[in-house]
């Protein structure tokens, strides 16, 4: 049972304003991390506030059926033609989302940002997330319980003039992979207490500003 006062919020950007509050947070621990000035961003952001309205963490989203990935320039064909390739798991565009621009303050906020955008994909009806893991989002998955399939590395050479921008970033060995949401839904609901931090999830994509400003 959730309590009365949820101790987090996801929140989607509404507005320019909330946009570029987020992308500046995103900017920020990109750059402390990997002296990384991000060339792109997805075309939806999200952020996770504690109750008394600290911004904790953030992210990008990109649904497939609307775009191409940015993750996909890293591979040599769509990523649901890979998956089905490496895999044999047939899956259609409709179902894939990309999480992209994922940053938060610490170790125990990103796991917590993780269980948030489990219950809101599954919510959504998406059933497959795909993301470019450095080792410590991989870290974060392992101590979850998480299993996402590995595509292919995450080079930098696949990103033309923008791979500069990314500063130390590739140091930490990003993978392009893809993840169950139903699993990892299940997943977390036997192993882990998270999903009860959460008051109700917001209606993806239909209030949302959608840019790449």
């Amino acid at each position: 049972m959730k309590p009365v006062n949820a101790p987090y919020q996801l929140s989607l950007a509404k507005s320019s304003h909330q946009y570029s509050h987020l992308q500046q947070f995103i900017q920020d621990q990109y750059f402390r991390e990997f002296n990384a000035t991000i060339p792109h961003f997805l075309p939806v952001l999200l952020g996770l506030y504690r109750a008394d309205g600290q911004l904790v963490s953030a992210c990008g989203l990109n649904p497939a059926h609307l775009n191409n990935l940015y993750l996909e320039h890293y591979l040599d064909a769509p990523v649901e033609q890979v998956v089905a390739n490496q895999h044999g798991i047939v899956m259609e565009r409709t179902q894939i989302i990309e999480i992209g621009n994922f940053a938060a303050v610490e170790a125990g906020a990103s796991r917590i940002m993780f269980a948030a955008l489990c219950l809101l994909l599954r919510k959504s009806h998406l059933d497959y997330v795909a993301f470019t893991g450095t080792n410590k989002i991989r870290n974060i998955f392992q101590r979850l319980h998480l299993n996402p399939v590995e595509l292919s590395p995450a080079l930098p050479e696949r990103l033309g003039e923008d791979a500069d921008a990314w500063g130390e970033y590739y140091r930490n060995h990003p993978l392009v992979m893809i993840g169950d949401v139903n699993a990892g839904y299940q997943t977390l609901c036997e192993n882990s207490l998270l999903f009860s931090l959460f008051d109700a999830m917001p209606s993806l994509f239909s209030e949302t500003v959608r840019t790449s400003a």
